[in-house]
């Protein structure tokens, strides 16, 4: 039952303290102090020894060791009546000597303020023995007496643990380390004798650490990845643990003073600097290991700096299509507008030097109408999201085309002649030669001759029934294209015949160029077409140049007006 227990509580410790971990483990450890050994021999009352020994650790790791336990002791007692009472008529006296020697692990926790240690250990003791016999065998009286002297060498194994508080780096207090201790005994008192002891065990005194070396405290570097950025770009930072346990998981908290985190518990993280001022900011890492209590954690810091981002205005540019337009027709402006510094361009407006340009976009139309000739410039302004604008030019070439021809007055022939208002004298006959000439060298053009005779009488034509007044300003005009027709060759068809209002004895010559839209022509407004079937040239509508004399009897006939 005893060793059940002990068994049990010996795990318990050990299971206990393999647990438990030491940042500052030594490598040797020398124990000595006082020990009481209290032994149950079975053969005697009571067996108690006062000693002393020390012991020497070899410490692997921060966790278990070797050990060597050397002690001895003396003493001794009275016998009492356990042989008698088990068949041997004996009593008597012992002292005497008792050494031991072990070796095993000793599993320790080498941190805090109290160090608990327990161990298994084997080996063999070694004893020197001083013993009287007396034999009382019932019938002899007096009894006998005998001297019994000898040593012994035998094995035995210790089961137990201690406590250790540290007094110094080096330095500590054991104040209790029991142990269970069994041995195996043989004697030869009256007879042979062979048992098992179970022994307690008490030692007590101080115990040396030396060696190892202090624990290498956690540290942590922080990095900045780029460590200068502009406004609005990331930056990376990352935290590197050093001297963590290897096993442990550790566990990170970032906080920073610039932009915004996305990972504030992660080994890496990135900062968004949107909005941030220019400036040195800082991100601080705290690296943790949650299972080490004391000195588990450590902190680093990366420094960054953000630059204000440079405030280039836009760089614009505009093209035209087409680059040449008729002065009303349209030309479509393309701007392209781009930031040296990546911001977005958010408006355009256009403005021209000439015409009516509309258009917020990347396109606008300008519109021609009412511009002069020569180039129209654009002017594009384009924004961006920081509110700088810039502006670019582009020219779109204006053409205006010559007013279409319109009818101009070429000249006029007068009809002063009372006798024969309708004759053309010499003097309209050298103006209607200039008009020819100017019609032969402008084959295209054409005249209108309007005839006027507003307030004159007309001469009476015809005879009988079919007698009526002349159309006075008809045949002026029938009569000046004759001239020109029959006496200049000019084409009928580019001589047009019309009466007007407004003023008398004269005839209007009206220049009308190719393409000149007559309806519009000032001077044709009122006027009436001559019908020529009508109205016919007269006889004498013109001198004819060196004409053969005229019989008398046609020179009566002659005078009279013809139509």
């Amino acid at each position: 039952m005893k060793r059940s227990i002990c068994l049990f509580g010996f795990i318990a410790l050990v299971t206990l303290l393999a647990t438990a971990q030491s940042d500052y483990p030594p490598k040797v450890e020398l124990a000595g102090g006082y020990s009481y050994l209290n032994v149950n021999p079975q053969i005697i009352t009571s067996q108690n020894f006062n000693g002393g020994g020390g012991a020497f650790v070899f410490d692997f790791n921060s966790v278990v060791g070797i050990k060597a336990d050397f002690m001895g002791y003396t003493g001794g007692t009275g016998w009492g009546n356990y042989l008698r009472n088990h068949g041997y008529p004996i009593t008597g006296s012992a002292s005497g000597n008792l050494f031991t020697y072990m070796f095993g692990p000793q599993i320790k926790k080498h941190s805090g303020r109290f160090q608990p240690f327990a161990e298994a250990l084997v080996g063999a003791y070694h004893s020197n023995a001083y013993a009287t016999v007396i034999s009382c065998i019932e019938g002899n009286n007096p009894c006998s007496s005998k001297s019994v002297n000898g040593s012994k060498n035998n094995f035995n194994m210790e089961f137990g643990g201690g406590l250790d508080i540290p007094l110094s780096q080096h330095v500590e207090l054991r104040p209790v380390e029991v142990d269970y201790l069994f041995t195996s005994v043989s004697a030869d008192l009256v007879r042979s004798y062979s048992t098992h002891w179970n022994n307690f065990k008490y030692v007590g005194g101080l115990n040396f650490a030396l060696g190892g070396k202090p624990p290498v405290p956690p540290s942590a570097s922080c990095t900045a990845s780029p460590t200068e950025v502009m406004e609005g770009d990331p930056v990376t930072v990352t935290a590197t643990g050093s001297n963590f346990k290897p096993n442990h998981t550790v566990t990170y908290a970032w906080t920073t003073n610039g932009g915004k985190l996305d990972k504030a518990d992660a080994q890496s993280g990135r900062i968004d600097t949107t909005g941030v001022a220019a400036g040195s900011y800082t991100a601080n890492a705290t690296i943790t290991d949650p299972q080490v209590k004391k000195a588990g954690s450590a902190t680093c810091a990366a420094n960054f700096t953000v630059k204000a981002k440079p405030m280039n205005p836009p760089q614009v540019s505009c093209s035209v299509n087409p680059n040449t337009v008729q002065s009303g027709n349209p030309a479509t402006i393309t701007a392209t507008a781009t930031s040296p510094d990546g911001a977005q361009i958010t408006g355009y407006s256009y403005s021209s030097s000439a015409g009516r340009i509309s258009g917020t976009g990347t396109t606008a139309t300008l519109d021609t109408a009412g511009a002069g000739a020569g180039p129209v410039t654009v002017t594009v302004t384009a924004t961006d999201a920081r509110n700088l604008s810039s502006s670019g030019t582009c020219s779109v070439g204006v053409e205006v085309p010559p007013p279409p021809p319109t009818c101009s007055k070429a000249n006029a022939i007068q009809f002063p002649d009372l006798k024969r208002p309708w004759r053309v004298d010499n003097t309209a006959k050298a103006i209607l030669d200039d008009v020819a000439s100017r019609l032969k060298s402008d084959p295209n053009a054409k005249i209108v001759i309007i005839g006027y005779a507003d307030g004159e009488k007309a001469p009476m034509v015809g005879t009988g029934k079919n007698r009526h007044p002349m159309n006075l300003a008809a045949q002026r005009a029938v009569n000046a294209k004759a001239y020109l027709q029959q006496q200049q060759g000019i084409d009928p068809s580019r001589v047009e015949v019309r009466t007007g209002t407004g003023q008398e004895k004269v005839a209007d010559i009206i220049w009308v160029p190719q393409g000149a839209d007559e309806s519009t022509c000032a001077d044709l407004q009122n006027t009436t077409p001559v019908d020529e079937s009508v109205v016919k040239p007269s006889e004498n509508a013109y001198p004819k140049p060196e004409q053969a004399a005229v019989p008398a009897h046609h020179k009566k006939a002659a005078a009279a007006p013809q139509q």
